[in-house]
């Protein structure tokens, strides 16, 4: 199959009319007003309510946590908002905080905060709003209690092997309590958070842009650049066009067509590539033909993705072996194999599967992800070739993607927020998942079993064997989704700008990764 000629080609045709013009954007020696190019925004900036890679990018500057991940020292685990921290005994952790931190409305941040970014107002209670966000994360956190004005104790219900893992990572970043009492509406603080990170909330315009400031009184230091905005520009060749001609600085989710033209425009360049994250296919397994689980096998034996990761991408992202990543370390399977491309055996699967052709609904948006509609069309033309009946429906948001019934193919991906399965797998298709919550699409009995598991056990070896298990579950017994490849992230930006991307789809724009 040839699909380089396909949509692509279009896109590219409406870039090549526009000429590449000098940018007109010029910077005197203060701090710049940095603007992004993005293909989407979230829709509210609290990550007790939202995970999507829009919200990781943006929200990174946003927010502090108590333990900071060095991403440009091979992501070790540093002191962030606590200064240090000690594990008492098997279920208690001391952790001093930083002292003279400010949030973005010029208060200290107190322990009390700290107590009451983790209690019971806001998160883990029934009926609050992040209640199933903060079960992914923290279910097993019994109690937070400020003891002194530095220290701050942690008490889980269980031992916990991942726990600097956790309040290095998602869901923990800290947050002013009197402002959110003061705010009194979770929508409202969604779109305006107090907190401590480099930046503050200035302005956010659904559908157009999330502008924000600087804030100077950053414990980390100066921030880099005096505002920065995140502006939609959905289509990607609009998105160059505005890069070449200096309305943008940096822009997202470039494709591998694009890079030379970029490159090859004085004082631009490409930065980037494939992140800790897996685009995938969901699959709603709960009725309809994709109950079947020969039926998701067969979709999954039928896709090249030699070929998809070749024409569409270039060759610049390869396919991972199965659901991990070489970031976990001793737990990472080497020998589990790449997802295989075999038409024959789709074929006999769906012959045995009694399959004659029943229609499956495939929902897609254009441009969420890096070649969106190409790869999907892609994939169309290789499941019709087995004989599966798959109808592309274009989607323009969440809530069509997750419709109910849903009993369709859905496109997604997985992140991994840190190196272990319960900080990817689990937060994504667990039991208080957007899988579960949201899309309704999957549930398997065993993988729970295996994370209830995994939340206390300490032993290593038992941990691997688990893991291996759980990559057979979604490979073969029961598959939620079908790994397409690495998810790549590109950006094209201003060649003198010294922001360096990392392994994550955030964008961190703070003074530990962006060189003044």
């Amino acid at each position: 199959m040839d699909i380089s000629r396909r949509n692509y080609l279009k896109a590219m045709s409406v870039l090549s009319f526009v000429p590449l013009v000098a940018p007109r954007l010029a910077f005197a020696q203060s701090r710049r007003d940095l603007v992004i190019g993005v293909q989407a925004n979230p829709p509210q900036l609290d990550p007790l309510r939202l995970g999507t890679n829009p919200t990781y990018r943006v929200t990174a500057n946003i927010y502090d946590m108590l333990i900071r991940v060095d991403r440009r020292n091979g992501d070790r685990l540093v002191p962030g908002l606590a200064e240090s921290w000690k594990q008492i005994d098997a279920t208690t952790w001391d952790f001093v905080i930083r002292q003279g931190v400010r949030f973005h409305d010029g208060s200290v941040m107190s322990t009390e905060d700290v107590a009451f970014t983790f209690g019971p107002e806001r998160m883990l209670t029934e009926g609050l709003p992040s209640v199933s966000f903060s079960r992914q994360f923290f279910s097993g956190l019994h109690s937070v209690v400020a003891i002194d004005d530095r220290t701050v104790r942690f008490v889980t219900k269980q031992p916990d092997p991942l726990f600097e893992f956790r309040l290095s990572s998602w869901a923990s970043q800290i947050i002013s309590k009197a402002a959110f009492k003061k705010v009194n509406d979770w929508d409202k603080w969604a779109l305006a958070p107090v907190a401590t990170g480099p930046y503050r909330v200035a302005k956010v315009v659904a559908g157009d842009q999330i502008r924000l400031v600087a804030h100077d009184d950053y414990w980390g230091g100066k921030p880099p650049f005096s505002s920065v905005t995140f502006k939609i520009i959905p289509e990607a060749s609009s998105r160059v066009n505005a890069l070449a001609a200096g309305d943008v600085h940096i822009i997202t989710e470039v494709t591998a067509d694009q890079i030379p033209t970029i490159k090859g425009h004085g004082g631009l360049t490409v930065v980037g590539g494939a992140v800790n994250n897996i685009r995938t296919l969901n699959y709603g397994t709960h009725a309809g033909p994709l109950k079947d689980a020969r039926i998701r096998r067969a979709l999954d034996l039928a896709i090249d993705r030699q070929v998809i990761t070749e024409q569409l991408f270039a060759g610049l992202i390869g396919v991972p072996r199965g659901f991990q990543w070489e970031n976990y370390g001793d737990m990472y399977i080497e020998k589990f194999p790449r997802p295989g491309h075999d038409p024959e055996a789709a074929k006999k699967l769906l012959a045995e599967a009694g399959y004659t052709g029943e229609p499956i609904e495939y929902r897609t948006r254009e441009s969420y992800y890096t070649a969106e509609l190409d790869t999907a069309q892609a994939l169309q033309q290789m499941w019709q070739e087995v004989g599966l009946n798959v109808q592309l429906k274009v989607v323009e948001n969440d809530a069509q993607l997750f419709a109910q019934p849903n009993n369709a193919i859905f496109n997604g991906s997985v992140t991994s927020l840190y190196p272990d399965l319960m900080g990817s797998l689990w937060t994504t298709y667990g039991p208080n998942s957007f899988i579960r919550f949201q899309a309704k699409s999957w549930a398997n009995a065993e993988f729970d079993e295996i994370g209830a598991k995994l939340v206390t056990l300490t032993d290593r070896a038992e941990r691997r064997k688990l893991h291996e298990r759980v990559l057979k579950i979604f490979a073969e017994v029961d598959p939620p989704s079908s790994i397409l490849h690495e998810t790549p992230m590109f950006y094209g930006m201003r060649a003198d700008l010294g922001f360096i991307p990392h392994k994550t789809p955030m964008m961190d724009f703070g003074p530990f990764n962006v060189q003044a």
